[in-house]
């Protein structure tokens, strides 16, 4: 079986609509995919059709940004209930908080003279993605600076950037596991943890619910897969793995993924 339990479509910042990568995981004989949208489940039921035409099948999913202390950290929510209130309630709370980051980065592009962001705000009436990718798109079509240093002006200390007041951790962890789904802490070798951080975060995870942290993710090396395969079994983990897919010829491709370690329990196990 392979497994691909990390994947991103049009209903947030991934390039392919949820038919098409679907279509592209059936390509690419992933048989369990994961969508897992940046706070939304709304390309889910695009998504259990075109998994149903390309006898894939789809784990309904979801990653949300949180919060613990200083740090900004993602939780994928595997095998949610797409129909569940208290998610779908805490989802639309964070679509919010988006788009008043969102809005506050549109004031800072207007204060820096830049013109054309009237075109930003009709993406955003059509129904885009609100983030940090919109803004990115505007800045290198108008010449602003190219695609490659974009992002350091969105990011902390950078020229446009807007921190975010995400949600806590345990709340959203909370959000998943009363769905029904399975809590996983995603991409972990993003967010430079230092050893008392790690205690107090898995502390954290685990009472509110949380099971798993991904252990084989985009194109890691081997030294995280072991660490975190470590981390796994010292906070009694479930392992995950995903390839953080956005879109073809970036990062790795569907179901490329390195294999999960033997010592560390599958989250597949879970559902």
């Amino acid at each position: 079986m392979i497994y691909d339990l990390h994947s991103h479509s049009t209903a947030s910042d991934g390039i392919l609509s949820p038919t098409a990568l679907l279509e592209r995981a059936a390509e690419k004989n992933v048989d369990c995919l994961a969508l897992t949208d940046h706070d939304t489940l709304r390309g889910i039921e695009e998504a259990q059709i075109a998994a149903n035409k390309n006898n894939v099948r789809l784990l309904p999913g979801v990653e949300i940004s949180t919060r613990w202390k200083d740090y900004e950290i993602h939780i994928v929510g595997l095998n949610v209930d797409p129909d569940d209130k208290g998610l779908l309630n805490g989802l639309q709370r964070q679509q919010d908080l988006r788009q008043k980051r969102f809005e506050a980065m549109l004031q800072k592009l207007d204060e820096a003279g830049l013109t054309g962001t009237e075109n930003i705000i009709s993406n955003f009436a059509n129904g885009e993605h609100v983030g940090r990718p919109l803004i990115a798109k505007f800045l290198v079509e108008a010449e602003y600076c190219n695609y490659s240093e974009v992002y350091k002006h969105l990011s902390p200390g950078g020229k446009f950037y807007v921190a975010a007041n995400w949600e806590f951790l345990d709340y959203t962890v909370r959000w998943i596991v009363n769905s029904g789904g399975v809590a996983v802490i995603a991409h972990p070798d993003c967010y430079n943890f230092t050893p008392p951080s790690v205690k107090g975060i898995m502390r954290e995870f685990k009472e509110a619910g949380g099971q798993a942290i991904e252990v084989c993710y985009g194109a890691c090396a081997k030294a995280n897969i072991n660490r975190y395969s470590s981390f796994a079994k010292k906070y009694n983990l479930y392992g995950s793995m995903g390839s953080d897919f956005h879109r073809p010829r970036q990062g790795i491709e569907l179901g490329r993924l390195k294999k999960l370690p033997a010592n560390v329990a599958p989250v597949w196990e879970l559902f």
